[in-house]
């Protein structure tokens, strides 16, 4: 085509007429800048897809950053609570052992309580037993020393 339009060309500088020839070159230009027009706009429709292709792309970046900026966070939060829980769980275990230590103390205590009390009403027992011994035996001296009063 491009052979044919030089063909032309050259005919016109000799200075032939416009004819089917000039035509047809004319027609050869045109589908040439057509189809040149077609892939330009292609390229540009292509350039305009790349372009969001790669904004897309960043957009998903930055929401990926955040993302992983947030769960680096809630990482961070749980192993520190982990951590605050595990010391807690140490304290409030010899808190407990120390406790147990307490109570098994006061249990003895108690049984060493509950036995002196056993002793002490087993000693009550004997010593009021003996007051009402001397107690009835003060009765009957008073009751004789009464009968000798009155004798006497």
């Amino acid at each position: 085509m491009l052979d044919t339009w030089r063909g032309l060309h050259a005919d016109t500088q000799v200075g032939v007429a416009a004819g089917p020839k000039a035509q047809l070159s004319t027609l050869a230009l045109t589908v040439q800048l057509d189809s040149f027009t077609k892939i330009k706009e292609m390229m540009d429709t292509m350039v305009a897809e790349l372009k969001n292709q790669q904004q897309e792309e960043v957009d998903f970046k930055a929401y990926c950053t955040k993302e992983f900026n947030t769960n680096e966070k809630a990482v961070y939060e749980k192993t520190q609570e982990k951590k605050d829980l595990d010391e807690k769980i140490e304290k409030l275990g010899i808190l407990l052992a120390k406790l147990a230590k307490d109570i098994a103390k006061v249990k003895k205590q108690i049984a060493d309580t509950q036995v002196e009390i056993k002793k002490a009403s087993e000693n009550r027992e004997g010593e009021n037993a003996e007051f009402q011994t001397t107690v009835a035996d003060q009765r009957a001296t008073q009751v004789i020393l009464k009968k000798a009063f009155m004798r006497l």
